[in-house]
C-alpha cells in the first residue's frame, strides 16, 4: 500500500466519490427546502458520506506525499499530528453515517409496520396529507386525528343515508 501509483488512484477515486456525494447531497437539500421540508446538513446521509470521503482523500494524499518524499524534512514532524487531525474527524463522521443509517432503517421499519388490531386503512386525500405530516405528530395527536376522521366519516355516511332516503 506504499506504492504512490496505487495511492494516487485511490485518492482520485475518493475525490470523485466526494464530489458526487457532495453534489447530490446539496441538490437534495435544495430540493427538500423548496418542497418545504428543510433537512439539516448533519442529518443528511449524502453530505456526511461526502465529508467522510473528502477527509479520507486528504489522508491518502498525505500518505502519497510522504511516500514520494514530497514533504520537507523539517515538516515531517507534523505528519503524525496531521494524520490524527484528519483521521479522528473521519472516524467521527463515519460513526454519524452509521448512526444515520440505523435511524433511517428504524423509521422505515416503523412506517412499514401495520398494527395487528387495526384494519388496513383506505387511502384518501386526507390520509395522504396526514401521512406527510405523520412524522411530526406525536402518538396522542395521531390518535386524536384518527378519531376526528372516524367522526367525519360517520357524519358523511349519515348524510348520504339521509340524502338517499329523500331522493
Amino acid at each position: 500500500m506504499t506504492d504512490p501509483r496505487v495511492l494516487s488512484v485511490i485518492s482520485f477515486i475518493f475525490a470523485l466519490m466526494t464530489a458526487y456525494s457532495l453534489y447530490t447531497g446539496i441538490r437534495q437539500l435544495r430540493d427538500a427546502r423548496r418542497a418545504g421540508k428543510p433537512i439539516r446538513w448533519y442529518k443528511h446521509l449524502g453530505l456526511l458520506t461526502g465529508l467522510e470521503y473528502g477527509l479520507l482523500t486528504f489522508v491518502f494524499l498525505l500518505r502519497t506525499a510522504t511516500a514520494q518524499n514530497a514533504i520537507a524534512p523539517d515538516m515531517l514532524g507534523l505528519v503524525g499530528p496531521l494524520y490524527l487531525i484528519l483521521l479522528i474527524p473521519a472516524a467521527l463522521v463515519a460513526g454519524l453515517v452509521i448512526r444515520r443509517v440505523i435511524l433511517n432503517m428504524r423509521t422505515v421499519g416503523q412506517a412499514n409496520r401495520v398494527p395487528a388490531k387495526a384494519p388496513a386503512p383506505t387511502a384518501t386525500i386526507a390520509q395522504t396529507s396526514a401521512g406527510l405530516e405523520g412524522d411530526l405528530l406525536s402518538k396522542q395527536e395521531k390518535e386524536e386525528q384518527v378519531q376526528r376522521q372516524r367522526e367525519r366519516r360517520k357524519k358523511a355516511a349519515a348524510a348520504r343515508r339521509r340524502q338517499a332516503g329523500k331522493a
